[in-house]
């Protein structure tokens, strides 16, 4: 009888020390997640400040993401490129 109400105690569904033990490893890990994204959100939200408030910031990425130029601007391309066969 003791037995049986050990492997209870260690097993039973929902509420087992087994049980108990996945939910602290699953806690963990969404800890860590939630770290991972609180910092990811504090980078995106300087990135913002920056692209708000910093115009040479704004236009570094304005040239570098998205290939824009200023007026009156021309851009000589020198690579070479593979002819198709």
């Amino acid at each position: 009888m003791i037995v049986c109400v050990l492997l209870w105690v260690v097993f039973a569904p929902g509420r087992g020390l087994y049980h108990l033990r996945q939910q602290k490893k699953h806690i963990a890990m969404l800890n860590a997640e939630r770290q991972m994204l609180t910092q990811q959100n504090d980078e995106i939200t300087k990135d913002i400040e920056r692209l708000r408030n910093d115009q040479e910031y704004l236009e570094q990425v304005a040239r570098e993401e998205h290939g824009m130029l200023r007026e009156n601007e021309i851009v000589f391309d020198f690579s070479r490129k593979k002819k198709e066969e």
